[in-house]
């Protein structure tokens, strides 16, 4: 897989000529809703016999594309085409740019998906059509005051599809009450001993009852305060579910220090829970939110920093890294009083197409976005690309880590799942 940026005046049969391929080809790849219209700045997956992801560089004084396409083996147009029309002004020194980086020998790697059930064939559908998973997490049972759970709407063909996929059905416990993560909720369940130990006996049942192969827990918002019992109620949970043959896993906020005071992040203690767990997925997105500022919804920036701090507390081969299938789209000018809408990053490449406005690119949050008008009214949407993806995949590579967690399934996003094909094998378990 190769990724081309789209300049000017290209079409999508130049790019296919181009790489020796056909435009049905590119427009399978990359879910393209008009085979006559593209913008610059869009970034189309192309089928090449090597896989390349994309390596962050800062740019030395005297870089040139000649000298970069020579270190990196490649001939200067291919160079070109993934840098794309701006190519030569990205060359400013001090400046980051993602390079190719070939894949040479694949990972392997666990990748889980969450998935809030609509409770019919839909949910059995989208375990299908996604198939590369190891973990799939059902959102969300829900922890009530008296230490019972709240199931979420009929999950059973979900569940009943990934086992014949060979994949695993994970149970997602939350302290989500129905329209937020209840920070009083939390506390009330993890300060009472008795309201614990009921709340983990019927996380038990459940595991039994619906045949999960683990629990997933993910408690947001807690008190900082509540940090050490946290802790103690998955060091608990831990001693309750592993002896009956579940796995322990955590959902955990991102953080670069331990700020134990932190809001909402001060309540996950790093190297403690990674010492609990037998892995964790960490939420590394929601930068961009619905509430603005308009901005990237993952900056790689931010993913990075928050990975080289994790990987000090947490042994790399527990982390599942978060990537999101979904971006945002604001009304601007902001502050306007109005939430942003929420968008599948497919959703987003095809309006722009549609709009026939032209992708932008944050070079240090690694991002597109664009800009467009409707009845008047300006908007700009954040997204994920196939480039953007495929730098996140690369810090997998980078920090060694188990593999990636998808929030949330049902937005669709096919770059990235061509991508994940063939930048990793995916390790499937038994069940």
């Amino acid at each position: 897989m190769w990724i081309h940026t789209v300049s000017r005046g290209e079409t999508l049969r130049d790019i296919a000529a181009q790489y020796g391929t056909d435009t049905r080809e590119l427009l399978r790849l990359n879910e393209l809703e008009n085979p006559n219209v593209l913008v610059p700045g869009l970034h189309l997956l192309v089928e090449t016999r090597q896989t390349y992801l994309a390596q962050s560089y800062t740019v030395r004084s005297g870089d040139t594309l000649d000298s970069l396409s020579a270190r990196l083996g490649l001939g200067r147009r291919m160079l070109e085409s993934w840098l794309g029309e701006t190519a030569t002004a990205a060359l400013t020194p001090g400046r980051t740019i993602l390079l190719p980086a070939v894949v040479s020998s694949k990972r392997t790697i666990e990748v889980n998906g969450y998935l809030i059930p609509a409770g019919g064939t839909e949910d059995a559908n989208i375990v299908q059509t996604v198939r590369d998973l190891t973990y799939l997490c059902i959102f969300s049972y829900q922890a009530r005051a008296d230490g019972s759970l709240q199931p979420p709407r009929d999950d059973r063909m979900a569940r009943e599809q990934a086992r014949r996929q060979g994949i695993q059905p994970l149970m997602t416990v939350t302290n989500f009450d129905g329209n937020r993560f209840n920070t009083e909720l939390a506390h009330t369940l993890l300060s009472n001993r008795s309201l614990r130990e009921r709340l983990i006996s019927n996380i038990l049942d459940m595991l039994r009852a619906r045949g999960f192969a683990g629990v997933n827990v993910d408690f947001e918002h807690m008190r900082p305060g509540d940090r050490f019992l946290y802790n103690q109620f998955i060091r608990e949970l831990g001693e309750r579910v592993r002896p009956a043959g579940y796995s322990i896993s955590i959902a955990m906020g991102p953080k670069t220090s331990d700020m134990p005071q932190g809001t909402w992040m001060g309540a996950f203690d790093y190297r403690t829970l990674g010492q609990l767990v037998d892995f964790l997925m960490l939420m590394t997105y929601e930068w961009g939110w619905v509430g603005g500022p308009p901005m990237a919804i993952a900056p790689l920036d931010q993913v990075r920093a928050v990975l080289r701090y994790a990987t000090s507390q947490v042994p790399a081969e527990k982390i599942l890294m978060g990537i999101a299938l979904y971006g945002y789209d604001w009304p601007l000018p902001y502050p306007t009083g109005r939430r942003a809408s929420g968008i599948s990053n497919n959703s987003a490449q095809n309006l722009a197409l549609q709009k026939q406005v032209p992708i932008q690119w944050d070079a240090r949050a690694a991002s597109p976005y664009f800009e467009y008008s409707e009845r008047g009214e300006r908007h700009i949407v954040w997204f994920e690309d196939a480039m953007s993806v495929a730098a996140k995949f690369q810090l997998v590579y980078d920090f060694g880590l188990r593999g990636v967690s998808y929030w949330v399934l049902g937005n669709s996003f096919p770059q990235n799942w061509h991508l994940l094909r063939e930048a990793f094998n995916v390790r499937r378990m038994s069940i």
